[in-house]
């Protein structure tokens, strides 16, 4: 959730506890405005937790296929190729049998070990009798396609994440339409009630400070009254 986001919730709920606060100034008739309000919030909750789960479960995902990859390379692809460049350069499957580029994706990894495990089960008597298991070329396409539901399993939390994106979004854009809606509502009830007019106007005011992620913060306030208490000490006269 972006920060901006993150200000419309919070905004949303101020105003949720400022209709409730004053309902009876308010009136019951903003009761399908106060519901698609509601609506909002917890649509906007919902995407943003579903954003953060994606989000996490992708990370989580890209860091097991890094683990998949490495095991695959290491102990199942690597005995083979070895095998292959001392006993079969001269088979015609050899290319397959050697090991693919460092900087190989991991969809042109699967695809490798599959050929490679192809290659191999045309000439396995010759890796098992050098000590490799029976079940060598079922253990390479097991590692293989362990990688390959790594793949699948990233693009899927990819997917969700694209999803609760677009939902934030177009709920941020529905959130700050509501506010409009009800302030046009709630301005006239309020009479010349000067004092709930300022609260008014402070629970529906969205904060502008923007940024990628996050909670709002009101830091910059602070980090601004130093300044304030220099200019401050500037303007006091000098000792003669």
């Amino acid at each position: 959730m972006r920060n901006r986001q993150s200000h419309v919730v919070d905004t949303l709920r101020q105003v949720q506890v400022f209709l409730d606060t004053n309902a009876g100034i308010v009136g019951p008739t903003i009761a399908s405005s106060r519901r698609s309000l509601d609506d909002v919030v917890t649509r906007l909750t919902a995407f943003a937790a579903d954003q953060e789960t994606s989000t996490r479960g992708s990370r989580g995902e890209t860091a097991r296929q890094r683990v998949l990859r490495a095991a695959l390379r290491t102990n199942h692809m690597r005995p083979i190729a070895e095998v292959a460049k001392q006993k079969l350069r001269d088979v015609p499957e050899f290319r397959a049998l050697t090991m693919p580029a460092a900087n190989a994706t991991s969809t042109q990894l699967v695809a490798a070990a599959a050929a490679m495990a192809d290659a191999a089960l045309a000439h396995e008597a010759v890796f098992t009798d050098v000590g490799m298991p029976d079940a060598f070329v079922a253990s390479l396409r097991a590692a293989a396609s362990a990688v390959s539901q790594s793949i699948d399993g990233r693009k899927q939390h990819a997917g969700k994440r694209s999803g609760a994106t677009a939902g934030l979004a177009a709920e941020e854009k529905r959130g700050r339409s509501m506010i409009r809606l009800i302030d046009a509502i709630v301005v006239p009830r309020l009479g010349s009630n000067d004092a709930l007019l300022a609260e008014w106007r402070s629970a529906k005011r969205v904060p502008r400070k923007t940024g990628p992620v996050g909670t709002f913060v009101a830091g910059p306030a602070a980090a601004a009254s130093p300044a304030v208490s220099g200019a401050s000490g500037s303007a006091t006269t000098p000792a003669a």
